[in-house]
C-alpha cells in the first residue's frame, strides 16, 4: 500500500512541479526538472514493484493525466483569480509641464525630499529640489524645466 501512495505522490508532485515552472515560473527550468524527476521516478518505482505490466499502464496515465493538467492549467481563464486586475492609472507630469515656465512660483503640497509634489496654476506636479530637504507649505520656484523633470527652488 505505501509504494502506491509514493508512486502516486511521486507523479502528482511532478506534475504539479511542471505546470509551476510552465505557468509561474517560466524559465527557471529547475523547477521543471524536478518535476520530470519525480514523474520518472514514480514510474521507475512503479515498474520496478509491480512489473512491466503494470508499469506501463502506469506510464501510459502518467502521460495522459499530464497532458490533461497541462492543456487544462495553459487554458484562457484558468488562472484569471491569481492574476491582477487593477492598472495604475497614475501620470507623473506627462506633456502637463507646456503650461510651466522657468520663473513661476507655486506651493509645495508636501515635503521634498528631493521630490514631492507642488501646486502651480491650480494643477499638482511632481517636482524636486536639487538635493536640498523643503517642507511642505512653503513657496517655489522652477529653475529647470527637462523631459519629465521639473526642479524647484524655495522663494
Amino acid at each position: 500500500m505505501a509504494d502506491w501512495i509514493s508512486v502516486l505522490l511521486l507523479i502528482l508532485c511532478g506534475v504539479v512541479l511542471i505546470i509551476i515552472e510552465l505557468v509561474f515560473v517560466p524559465g527557471t527550468t529547475v523547477l521543471g526538472i524536478l518535476g520530470l524527476v519525480s514523474m520518472v521516478g514514480g514510474v521507475v518505482i512503479a515498474f520496478t514493484n509491480y512489473g512491466k505490466v503494470t508499469g506501463f499502464w502506469i506510464l501510459a496515465g502518467t502521460v495522459a493525466f499530464s497532458v490533461l493538467a497541462l492543456v487544462y492549467s495553459l487554458r484562457a481563464g484558468t488562472w484569471q483569480r491569481f492574476a491582477l486586475k487593477s492598472k495604475i492609472e497614475g501620470r507623473v507630469n506627462e506633456d502637463e509641464k507646456l503650461d510651466l515656465k522657468v520663473g513661476m512660483q507655486g506651493k509645495l503640497i508636501s515635503d521634498l525630499r528631493p521630490m514631492g509634489t507642488a501646486e502651480f496654476q491650480d494643477k499638482l506636479y511632481e517636482v524636486q529640489t536639487n538635493g536640498n530637504y523643503l517642507e511642505s507649505g512653503g513657496d517655489v520656484e522652477i529653475i529647470n524645466l527637462s523631459e519629465n523633470k521639473i526642479v524647484v527652488k524655495p522663494i
